[in-house]
């Protein structure tokens, strides 16, 4: 499916939780050299990236500063103390506020016949995080959704519909594709990506991500990363600063070019990291012979006794797994078939360790 991704410049968030970090999809603030995001009552802020996880277009910011603890609880399940973030000093105050204004009204620094102006002090702003779905697998078709966002900069829009589809898939960025995916009709238009798809009790169940529109507008094709996969990846982000997967720690080729080849199924692999889970193992890649010939390399036509058809079939394996798992995978060499286990490595495996005096 020939997927429109939204496009980035403007988009749309939500408060994940009462520490100030924001939720957005990654491709929103792609090479973005300044964020800034605008809360329900007007407040601006800057914002920083905690990280990104390109492979599910998701993005984890950070607003504040931090104020003192609110006293109530806000809501997002969290048993840390709530936050509050500070408002931006009004306008004609800089710096610290109270002392700048503090400091012009001395007595002898004011031009006669001026009235000291009394500082303002900066209020706290309150964030309200999301209540969460406690999981996509509930979601049904025909349930109804109201999807929140900034379609053209029109803020704050609320548009509804109904959950029409379940297990969609769409292309990442990063070009690994987003499974499990929500389909709906409510309208989702430039500007509403990285907004919240809520279910009729105001739950998050996923983020508005993509629409499918030759024109660029809402064509009642939209779809939404399911809250499953956001709740994995922003916990990751928060605490890791990044997102660890497991890998095979293969290159393969793409399924048309498998297809323009005779493989009608299967994977096959192009390269096999030295060192790599996959090159531990034995598996081989394509090569070319001494006349330029090319010379395929092994084929995955199964893993753990499920069959692999395509690389989606592949990945949707990979993400059940985790690092250090054992797959069993069935391999196709010229004319012979054969098993093999690998352990799965880390995409982020941890710097080596220095030399030590």
């Amino acid at each position: 499916m020939n997927m429109l991704e939204l496009p980035q410049g403007q988009g749309s968030g939500f408060i994940w939780d009462s520490t100030g970090h924001v939720v957005t999809n990654y491709h929103v603030i792609q090479d973005a050299s300044d964020i800034k995001v605008t809360l329900s009552g007007g407040e601006e802020f800057s914002a920083k990236v905690v990280g990104v996880d390109q492979d599910k277009d998701i993005a984890v910011l950070q607003i504040g500063p931090l104020g003192p603890a609110a006293s109530e609880a806000q809501g997002d399940g969290s048993s840390k103390p709530p936050q509050q973030l500070l408002a931006a000093a009004p306008p004609g105050v800089s710096g610290p506020a109270p002392a700048a204004a503090a400091a012009s009204a001395l007595p002898g620094s004011l031009p006669a016949g001026a009235v000291p102006v009394p500082s303002v002090p900066v209020e706290p702003v309150r964030v309200h995080p999301l209540s969460l779905c406690s999981s996509s697998a509930d979601i049904v078709v025909g349930q109804k959704v109201f999807a929140i966002g900034n379609p053209f900069g029109l803020d704050h829009t609320l548009t509804t519909g109904v959950v029409s589809g379940t297990g969609r898939e769409i292309q990442s960025i990063s070009g690994r594709p987003i499974q499990d995916v929500i389909q709906t009709d409510a309208a989702i238009n430039p500007g509403n990506s990285g907004g919240p798809l809520l279910d009729s009790g105001g739950c998050l169940i996923g983020i508005n991500t993509a629409i499918y529109s030759p024109t660029g507008a809402n064509n009642g094709v939209g779809f939404a990363i399911p809250v499953d996969i956001v709740k994995s990846s922003v916990g990751q982000i928060i605490q890791y600063g990044k997102v660890t997967r497991p890998i095979l720690g293969i290159s393969f080729a793409p399924d048309q070019s498998s297809e323009a080849l005779g493989i009608k199924a299967g994977i096959l692999v192009l390269s096999a990291r030295e060192g790599g889970p996959a090159w531990r193992a034995g598996l081989k890649g394509s090569s070319r012979d001494e006349y330029g010939r090319l010379v395929l390399g092994d084929i995955i036509t199964a893993v753990n006794g499920v069959k692999i058809k395509t690389s989606s079939d592949l990945y949707r394996v990979l993400d059940k797994s985790q690092v250090g798992d054992t797959l069993r995978i069935q391999v196709l060499r010229e004319n012979s078939t054969f098993e093999v286990s690998v352990v799965l490595d880390s995409n982020n495996p941890p710097p080596p360790e220095q030399p030590k005096a």
